[in-house]
């Protein structure tokens, strides 16, 4: 089982940020220096009897002054960003080696038999459960026995060889005896073996290889899962 140190997260989450920072500050330090020597150039050099405009100097001045304390601010928010990016981390690293549930929409089949459990339903129990790859094909569907309360699957397709490794969603249909009147997805639980940061948002890593929005989690519970 893996997790993440907060602390190297928090180091991670402003990986992204700092360089911008630090290069749009060298930027603004360089063209700063340039921008001395060439007006001590002038300074120097000026005819004493038609000197130049130092208003514009004094305006240009002003100018790069302003920029450099934009960049400085830029980069403040930018670690404050990192910050509450690492915070959101702290809050879901607690979950890890609990056992999360998942409406089963991108769950890992690598062979072994997976099992779910059916959502609460004001239709009662589903009538039938369809299986589809990656790409929206119905790999399986299959009725569903009285009484059952989960279903396994172990692979099993409609065209006969088993599926493929790689991720399936999962979906019970319910019917009025005539037609399908409702769908929805089964419920997938696994443990969860990691948290990390996904485009600056925390991301839960289940068993298997999941990722999942910490949103998206039904229920949360301790042990393994059954």
């Amino acid at each position: 089982m893996t997790g993440i140190d907060t602390a190297t997260a928090a180091g991670l989450s402003g990986q992204t940020a700092a360089p911008r920072a630090a290069k749009s500050a060298a930027t603004a330090a360089s063209d700063f220096q340039s921008f001395l020597k060439l007006l001590t150039a002038q300074l120097r050099n000026q005819d004493p009897l038609s000197p130049l405009d130092s208003t514009q100097f004094v305006e240009q001045l002003a100018s790069f002054s302003s920029v450099e304390q934009q960049i400085e601010t830029n980069r403040l928010l930018e670690e404050l960003a990192g910050s509450f990016r690492s915070a959101g981390l702290e809050t879901v690293t607690p979950w890890i080696g609990k056992t999360a549930t998942v409406e089963a929409t991108g769950v890992a089949f690598t062979g072994a038999p997976l099992t779910l459990a059916f959502p609460d339903s004001a239709y009662g129990a589903p009538s039938e459960i369809v299986v589809r790859d990656a790409n929206g094909n119905a790999v399986y569907r299959g009725s569903v026995p009285a009484g059952a309360t989960e279903f396994v699957w172990n692979g099993e397709t409609i065209a006969g060889p088993p599926a493929a490794s790689g991720k399936y969603a999962f979906v019970a249909n319910y019917s009025d005896g005539e037609k399908t009147i409702a769908s929805a997805p089964l419920l997938f639980s696994a443990p969860v073996v990691e948290a990390r940061l996904v485009d600056g948002a925390p991301r839960l890593v289940l068993d298997g290889g999941a990722i999942v929005d910490p949103a998206a989690v039904i229920s949360v519970r301790d042990g393994a899962a059954e």
